[in-house]
């Protein structure tokens, strides 16, 4: 096991578990007989969300005989917990806390309080309250302190659960999401913010103001105001954090050994890479119903992409996949399709080829008191298996099979894609969000069934020795980003950048550029000359097709693009009629498509795009995929020495494939099926079923 500041007590090398108490369901009488059945199973690993209002009813009463007893079963079991304390996003604080300080409830943009309101996932209801309130740090951090000191000597104590979808107060709706808060404790602590970082004039000159006094300053209200609300977004985060490393202080004061965490959702969030960085490992919550049976099953390299991006962040590129859903279909008064078993379990074989750290269903038994049950469950509404639950448990048994392989290594791609936290914000100002990350998997999604790896990259992260870098949608072009982007074209010879789409269009505070690609126009001998579109008409008339180095490509969806003028030594390289759309520098090291290689392609990266340009950079993927059939390779590093290679089938049907490695194979063993294949001519056979896995390990002669 790779060597950490905390325990790591699960005698398996990639524990496996689910979460099972949300108090107050399932009832105590069932928990005996099901912590049998999932240890039977093979699973390692009990998880409690449960909530503050149910753990602290009365000011300093701390109600957990409930917890205790599941610590106790779960050791009879030989079952380990996973404890979440949820003091922040997901549920309210105690209505006690609410009627003795009422100035606690959030404030919406509209100056109204928070009201009361629940949720399929937080019946009893969601959060209310404000963290710049004193009196959350007061009586949040009692309860924190009660719990960590009550159980951190618990020898089937697992991990801290910190913060569950680690996010700033949201006191919208779902009409309007995503609105911050405005009480008065939070707007001083934003003034107080703002006073340690300019001057009045400063701030006149940043945000474009005449301001004459810091009393007329005051938070804006909508995305409308960019330069301000960019600037008050930044201090909710850098907010959010401060709170963060509040709650590990203080757990880790009382039990530096443990394990902590919080996670994000399955597509990054601005403020997710700044968290990842104060717990000792990152994940997701990922929806994970009908992909794979779906009419697009390559939909899943968006789950894979997640993935990739958490172990990106994770400290160490640690990161657990925690909530691989046991459904996703809401139940309530009537019933939607459940998983197809196949579809957890290839969820997790891919967490595994990943590197996750372990993984984690959501959920054993429905959610009963919500519209979740049934609905999210691996068991049945009595706790009786299901097929899913029988699919997970067969795949459990293949994984500890193998467990002298593990933990896998990930190998340090020869392709990264460049994620920018601050593009992401503004194309959200704009209600583009959607837009952005659907061109941020783009790429990835056509590398993935090319069976080429890509790693997922940000301003703050080393670019340096990568072979060919995407850089999709970097509009905002802040200090960080221009600086790595300079950095890479000085000091990384061997690297090749493509920029996709909106290019360095706005400057580091928001302001729309008077020469993009802001700050580097010159250097790189490009200017943006106009903005265009292909709509369904031009598409219908034939005035959709794209001249590349690679040939003809047609636009098959409405996009819009940027037409750019090559300047100096820069030539144009792709054109739409008349208009050029497509540069690159004399040295061949930047390219820049005013349109992304995926908005114009039905949300894909077009693959004639994508072979062209990993071509030109001289890039294979290292496991050549030969015959019939939609197979996703990944390779990874064994444990044991040699190769691992697993081979997902996105096919309705088995398919039988030749896997043809780069490398030279020794002995070649199917892990799954414990056998030898026969190699010839380098490669060997294997038949995989419907939506299954091939796990096969390689010797490297």
């Amino acid at each position: 096991m790779p060597e950490t500041g905390f325990k790591l007590h699960p005698d398996t090398p990639f524990p496996i578990g689910v979460e099972y108490y949300r108090a107050p369901t399932p009832k105590q009488e069932v928990w005996d007989e099901d912590f049998a059945r999932i240890r039977d199973a093979g699973l390692r690993v009990v998880r409690s969300f449960t909530y503050w209002n149910w753990m602290e009813p009365q000011p300093g009463v701390y109600r957990l005989d409930d917890i205790d007893r599941l610590f106790d079963l779960a050791a009879k079991h030989d079952l380990y917990v996973w404890l979440d304390i949820t003091l922040a996003t997901h549920g309210s604080c105690p209505e006690w806390l609410m009627r003795k300080h009422p100035d606690i409830r959030s404030i919406n943009p509209q100056g109204q309080p928070t009201v009361a309101r629940a949720h399929p996932a937080y019946p009893q209801g969601g959060i209310m309250h404000c963290y710049d309130h004193p009196a959350w740090l007061e009586h949040g951090g009692g309860l924190l302190r009660h719990v960590v000191s009550r159980y951190r000597d618990r020898d089937n104590l697992l991990i801290w659960g910190l913060w569950d979808g680690v996010s700033p107060i949201d006191t919208g709706t779902r009409a309007v999401p995503n609105t911050l808060c405005y009480c008065d404790h939070t707007q001083a602590q934003y003034k107080r913010w703002l006073q340690e970082r300019f001057s009045i004039e400063d701030l006149n000159e940043r945000f474009q103001r005449r301001y004459c006094s810091w009393e007329d300053v005051e938070p804006p209200r909508n995305n409308n105001t960019v330069l301000e609300m960019l600037m008050f977004r930044r201090f909710h985060y850098e907010n959010l954090i401060e709170k963060l490393k509040w709650m590990v202080e203080e757990t880790r004061t009382i039990d530096p050994t443990t394990e902590v965490r919080a996670h994000s959702a399955n597509m990054p969030r601005p403020w997710d890479e700044m968290c990842a960085r104060e717990v000792d490992s990152w994940g997701m919550s990922m929806s994970s119903n009908n992909l794979l049976t779906s009419g697009d099953p390559s939909i899943i390299a968006e789950r894979v992409f997640s993935f990739d991006i958490a172990r990106a962040m994770g400290v160490d590129g640690r990161w657990w996949n925690e909530e691989i859903y046991a459904g996703m279909a809401r139940g309530g008064v009537t019933w939607n399709k459940q998983s197809d078993p196949r579809e957890l379990t290839a969820l997790l074989w891919m967490s595994l080829a990943g590197g996750a750290a372990g993984a984690m269903f959501w959920q054993y038994r429905p959610e009963y008191l919500s519209f979740e049950s049934p609905g999210y469950n691996l068991a049945a509404l009595d706790g009786a298996s299901t097929p899913r639950f029988e699919a997970v448990k067969g795949a459990v048994a293949q994984i500890e099979s193998m467990r002298y392989h593990l933990p896998l290594e990930c190998p340090r791609a020869e392709v990264g894609i460049v994620y920018d936290a601050q593009s992401q914000e503004l194309f959200g100002f704009n209600d583009q969000a959607q837009r952005f990350n659907t061109d941020l998997l783009g790429v990835y999604r056509t590398l993935w069934h090319a069976g080429i790896n890509a790693d997922i990259l940000t301003p703050a992260m080393d670019w340096s020795g990568y072979r060919l870098l995407f850089l999709p949608n970097t509009a905002l072009m802040g200090d960080a980003l221009l600086s790595r982007i300079e950095r890479t074209l000085d000091d990384s010879p061997q690297t090749r950048l493509v920029a996709e789409g909106s290019f360095g269009l706005y400057g580091a505070d928001g302001q729309s550029s008077y020469g993009p690609p802001e700050g580097l126009s010159d250097r790189l001998g490009v200017r943006v000359a106009d903005f265009s579109a292909v709509t369904e008409v031009d598409i219908g008339a034939g005035r959709n097709v794209l001249q590349t180095p690679y040939g003809q490509v047609p636009i098959v969806s409405p996009c819009g693009y940027a037409v750019l003028e090559p300047q100096q030594d820069t030539v144009a390289i792709a054109s739409l009629g008349e208009e050029t759309i497509g540069v690159r520098s004399a040295d061949g090291r930047f390219t820049w498509y005013g349109l992304t290689l995926s908005t114009g392609f039905g949300d894909v990266a077009e693959p004639t795009l994508v072979s062209g340009l990993i071509g030109e950079a001289g890039i294979k993927p290292q496991v050549a995929v030969l015959g019939q059939g939609a197979v996703s390779v990944v390779t990874r590093r064994s444990a044991a020495g040699g190769w691992l290679v697993f081979a997902f089938n996105l096919e309705r049907v088995p398919v039988r494939v030749r896997l043809q490695p780069s490398w030279q194979c020794g002995n070649v063993q199917d892990l799954i099926n414990e056998c030898e294949l026969a190699l010839q001519d380098g490669g060997f056979e294997i038949e995989i079923e419907a939506w299954g896995v091939a796990v096969v390990h390689s010797d490297e002669r």
